[in-house]
């Protein structure tokens, strides 16, 4: 099936990350556009396929930072038994009544198969982003310990460091957050969204800092391929982590894992020694 689009804007624009979803055996279809005044139109948006018997099953609309008073929206439509040219009457009419602009219909290369490819590029507070499925990270992971044996370990730790680092001086400064606990609340909704974890908690004793990961992806991955501790990589993302938000450096252990039967995997976080 090829895809077919209206209005397609040739900007690119920045947004939020990239998710594909699949509804087996149902008639879908992604809706992107822009508009303003969310409170109001959106009402008319659902009105209008409420009267045409389209079914949203996801809606999406996100601030344009550039833009003040823009907003991007994207739903994922069940159009059913109505038909594409249904769709595309919807989308027509709602532009004409400057409900949206630059609306893009895009209809999946497979049935039931749908991702928010409305913008040119994904990104995360301006920022490229860039989506590693578990089999790429996998490989990753396996690769570099298998070629580099501890080496790899290293590597990826200092590797994790640096990401962590990095992202947390953009979030402390994009999100103006200056209350410490604030900060780390923030950090464990940012690691569980990009599903590296199911969940993560820190706890602050003191200077020390406690890290408690369940389902530590890169320890599920790495499980009977290498002996625990095995989480390395996430080890050193935290710790950058905390280094930003304690202004301080510090040194990390993973004293529990899943790989050695623990319920969890806990990092243990102390500030070097001066």
């Amino acid at each position: 099936m090829q895809r077919k689009s209206v209005g397609v804007s040739k900007s690119a624009s920045f947004r939020d990350l990239l998710v594909l979803n699949y509804f087996p055996g149902k008639r879908v279809v992604g809706l992107g556009a822009k508009f303003s005044e969310p409170e109001l139109n959106l009402q008319k948006i659902l009105q209008a396929l409420t009267e045409r018997r389209l079914k949203p099953l996801s809606v999406v609309v996100t601030s344009s930072l550039p833009n003040p008073g823009e907003y991007f929206l994207y739903m994922i439509i069940e159009y059913g038994e109505a038909g594409e040219g249904v769709v595309r009457g919807l989308v027509s009419e709602l532009e004409s009544l400057r409900v949206v602009s630059s609306a893009s219909i895009i209809w999946p290369p497979l049935p039931g198969f749908v991702g928010d490819d409305y913008f040119d590029f994904k990104g995360f507070l301006g920022n490229r982003a860039i989506i590693v499925g578990a089999p790429a990270l996998s490989g990753f992971l396996k690769g570099l310990h298998s070629t580099f044996r501890e080496a790899g370990a290293v590597f990826l730790y200092h590797t994790g460091k640096s990401i962590g680092t990095t992202a947390a001086r953009i979030y402390q400064s994009t999100l103006n957050i200056r209350d410490v606990e604030a900060m780390y609340k923030a950090a464990e909704i940012f690691f569980h969204s990009l599903g590296y974890v199911r969940s993560l908690t820190f706890t602050r004793r003191g200077r020390e800092v406690t890290a408690t990961l369940a389902e530590n992806l890169e320890c599920i991955l790495l499980r009977d391929f290498k002996l625990p501790p095995t989480s390395n990589w996430l080890r050193g993302m935290i710790e950058g982590v905390v280094e930003v938000f304690e202004n301080a450096g510090y040194e990390s252990e993973e004293v529990e894992c899943i790989n050695k039967g623990d319920e969890n995997c806990k990092i243990i976080l102390r500030p070097l020694l001066k």
